[in-house]
């Protein structure tokens, strides 16, 4: 047999050499030969260049052989197969765009995968045998509102939360995609049916399970248009309790003329990291909410991440929204709190705030937030420190000499919000009531190109009011007029911002920021002789700060409008007219117009994003108390 495998070589050899200016270029390639029994060495030795690998499970040998060899050896009886080795790559393992746009290829240190760190997905559940994903665990809401909701467990049905997971933690392997945090340990909360609906309770004890069971971070990549005061009480528990929240914004676009901001709830809270979607040229998405509550924005355009089997059978499909967007922030928490363990979830959020990349207008807006969210590249406060002191009144007192020293001036932001710009002073004041109040020292020109700033929390002993929140725009503005004890609280400690203001109550008000005298018996309007705010009208009559009616009254109980509330103000803190109007419902017809411009003109009153100011609508406490203080006291006021 030897000799007749050797006679057929000889012959084919012959018959190719004329074609074959040099007998080295004949080219050789490794093969897998099988034989049917045991591998005859022998055959292989004398019929192969060389013998690379023999297998001990199989009948079978990596060798390196010509194309003629291959054939001959092909034809031996000894062998079953011979075919030539393929090459294997990491192949069909997708690296989304929205990946790299968030700098989790260049991860400090580059091994952090989330490992250790336990993420509750609220959503419509996930997939828990889909190839791509590993989840760790979770539990099924839905038997609240429907006894058969959870007849599939926490698996998903609808196909959203299984979207979100993969964007978070897809495996790092060699199929579909790769998550932000591949090792991190994922928990199924399904909240939602298979048509995507849910209701409060579920969500609430969604969140419930994962505060129960010590979860590190909760993607919450659904909304609701309208507040409700029992989720908001959910979400501040668990935040309480050390969990970092991360919402979608929504997708209704910019909002409506008139309104403010068009972010969904529960982004809209303040405990929750509110996320925008931006496309993979960093714009913003076309139905991405916006509004002063989006924290950070994300990609979330056209992001492919996987889907459940049963219901897509490629499971992997497009999707787009700021549903997408948050749990690219999710993600990158993950990689957060494995790098740095010892860190709260305040940490945490305000470390991603400084490392955000600045998109927009300089610093924080209503379209990107702090900026597109990124890897960690720096540490939180380097070596500036703004020490502080606090009165327990209210007032808080902010030494800033190291960062004029280094910066010459400086933004200040209160939870987010430009309350102070371009300040050189060395020393800072702000006015706050009971609570945890987060600030941002941003420079106002860095020499280094880089946006970096100081975070600070400040632990406020109060005052303290039932209705009166952090969260509140107007909280600054009420405890500074607290302060100066221009306003006080009624006895069952409310403050009752949104209580409408009298003409009476908008006296006592302007009378005590004079501090006028009040102890002239009334004796002006007939029907301001006696009451409570008798004699600060008074007060203001002698001053001729205030006028009443023809018939002789000033109709103390009488609501009062924002137009006379600018007439009040105006002509107390002699404020002159201006005939330039800012506002586009405001012209000379308008009672108190040259007023209204005045004050807008010093940065005292603000209008509608609507461009309006509505000189005729009613006016609340807060509002009238942002304008008095804004007065009274000109670092109140913010001009960008």
């Amino acid at each position: 047999m030897k000799c007749y495998l050797l006679f057929f070589a000889a012959l084919f050899f012959f018959s190719i050499t004329p074609s074959i200016s040099n007998a080295n270029t004949i080219e050789e390639k490794r093969a897998i030969v099988f034989f049917h029994n045991e591998v005859n060495r022998a055959l292989l030795e004398e019929n192969t260049e060389e013998i690379n690998f023999i297998f001990d499970e199989l009948p079978a040998a990596a060798v390196n052989v010509t194309e003629d060899q291959k054939q001959l050896l092909a034809s031996h009886p000894d062998i079953q197969m011979i075919q030539y080795d393929q090459p294997i790559e990491k192949s069909g393992q997708i690296i989304p765009y929205g990946y790299k746009m968030i700098g989790a290829d260049k991860r400090v240190p580059s091994t952090l995968s989330g490992k250790g760190v336990k993420i509750g997905i609220i959503d419509s559940g996930v997939d828990t045998k889909h190839p791509d994903l590993r989840i760790a665990g979770g539990a099924c809401m839905m038997r609240i509102i429907d006894i058969r909701g959870c007849s599939n467990s926490y698996n998903d049905d609808a196909g959203h939360g299984t979207h979100v997971a993969g964007v978070i933690g897809a495996k790092n392997n060699s199929i579909g995609v790769v998550g932000v945090a591949p090792q991190a340990q994922l928990y199924s909360i399904k909240v939602l049916d298979k048509r995507g609906i849910g209701t409060t309770s579920t969500i609430m004890a969604g969140i419930e399970w994962a505060i129960e069971r010590d979860i590190d971070v909760l993607n919450i990549s659904i909304t609701a248009p309208r507040y409700d005061e029992a989720l908001e009480r959910m979400v501040k528990q668990a935040y309480d309790r050390g969990v970092i929240i991360v919402a979608a914004a929504g997708n209704e676009g910019p909002p409506w003329a008139g309104d403010q901001s068009s972010v969904q709830y529960p982004a809209r809270f303040d405990e929750v990291m509110a996320v925008s979607s931006i496309d993979n040229k960093k714009q913003i998405g076309e139905l991405s909410s916006i509004g002063s509550e989006v924290e950070l924005a994300a990609p979330g355009e056209n992001i492919y991440s996987t889907v459940p089997t049963s219901l897509y059978v490629s499971g992997y499909e497009t999707m787009s929204g700021t549903s997408m967007a948050a749990p690219y922030v999710t993600g990158l928490i993950a990689l957060y709190k494995e790098k740095y363990p010892e860190m709260t979830n305040r940490q945490i959020r305000m470390l991603l705030q400084k490392n955000a990349m600045d998109l927009g207008g300089k610093g924080r807006d209503i379209y990107y937030g702090y900026g597109l969210a990124q890897i960690d590249k720096q540490s939180v406060n380097g070596e500036i420190a703004v020490p502080y002191i606090t009165d327990g009144q209210g007032k808080i007192t902010f030494d800033t000499s190291q960062l004029i020293n280094k910066y010459n001036s400086f933004n200040m932001y209160r939870a987010g919000k430009l309350i102070a710009s371009n300040v050189t002073a060395t020393e800072v004041v702000d006015y706050a009531s009971k609570g945890t109040v987060e600030y941002h020292f941003y420079p106002s020109a860095d020499p280094s190109g880089e946006l970096n700033f100081v975070n600070l929390e400040v632990n406020n002993p109060g005052p303290a009011f039932k209705d009166l929140s952090l969260s509140h725009w107007y909280n600054r503005y009420i405890t500074y007029l607290y302060h100066q004890k221009i306003v006080q609280g009624y006895p069952d400690e409310t403050i009752r911002p949104t209580k409408l203001l009298t003409r009476g109550e908008a006296s006592i008000l302007i009378a005590r920021a004079l501090e006028l005298d009040t102890s002239k018996r009334p004796t002006t309007f007939k029907d301001a002789k006696v009451g409570a705010s008798a004699p600060y009208i008074e007060a203001l009559a002698t001053q001729n700060f205030v006028s009443g009616y023809p018939d002789g009254t000033f109709r103390p109980n009488e609501q009062v409008t924002r137009a006379q509330m600018a007439i009040l103000i105006a002509r107390a803190y002699e404020v002159a007219p201006k005939t330039n109007n800012a506002f586009k419902d405001i012209n000379s017809r308008v009672t108190g117009s040259g007023y209204i411009n005045a004050l807008a003109a010093e940065n005292i009153v603000s209008g509608y994003l609507d461009g309006t100011f509505r000189p005729y609508g009613t006016i609340d406490r807060a509002s009238f108390s942002v304008f008095l203080a804004r007065t009274k006291n000109k670092d109140l006021r913010v001009t960008n």
